[in-house]
């Protein structure tokens, strides 16, 4: 085996990028047709379909969050802003911009965290409402003998 050239991952960036500029110059999207048009000029763009649901999961993210950066000098003005309660919702730009992070993040399954609900295990998480996934698990070493490597923690990439 050889090392991928990379095209499906350059495949994805510029999909992302002529997606983008078309949902903010027309307010709307057309993936299928841009992936289609993309991988006509050149094979394998998108090589997975992996890569296929990211780019729909990177779109409706950019789609439903928006521009959400804030330059360091202007953060705490922008913040004291974000905080402030609007009258007519009884809500604040901070609280609506937390629940759609919500809506936009993956709600894991009980039984994508089994590890973390093995009755040896439980003692070890600080609450059991944020458990690591079952494939985020790190695997760790005793050094004292304990035969049970679990801990309340997730790799991430």
């Amino acid at each position: 085996l050889h090392p991928s050239a990379g095209t499906g991952r350059t495949g994805c960036y510029i999909v992302l990028d002529v997606m983008l500029d078309m949902a903010e110059c027309e307010g709307v999207v057309d993936i299928y047709n841009c992936v289609k048009t993309l991988c006509s000029r050149r094979i394998n763009m998108i090589q997975t379909e992996e890569q296929y649901v990211f780019i729909h999961d990177a779109i409706l993210e950019a789609c439903l969050c928006g521009e959400t950066s804030i330059p360091a000098n202007e953060f705490k003005p922008t913040y004291k802003e974000m905080v402030r309660i609007e009258p007519q919702s009884n809500s604040s730009q901070l609280r609506e911009e937390f629940q759609t992070l919500n809506s936009v993040t993956p709600h894991l399954d009980v039984e994508e965290c089994s590890i973390a609900l093995l009755p040896r295990n439980r003692e070890r998480n600080r609450s059991m409402d944020v458990l690591p996934p079952d494939r985020c698990l790190p695997f760790l070493i005793s050094v004292d003998g304990d035969s049970n490597n679990y801990i309340n923690a997730a790799l991430t990439d």
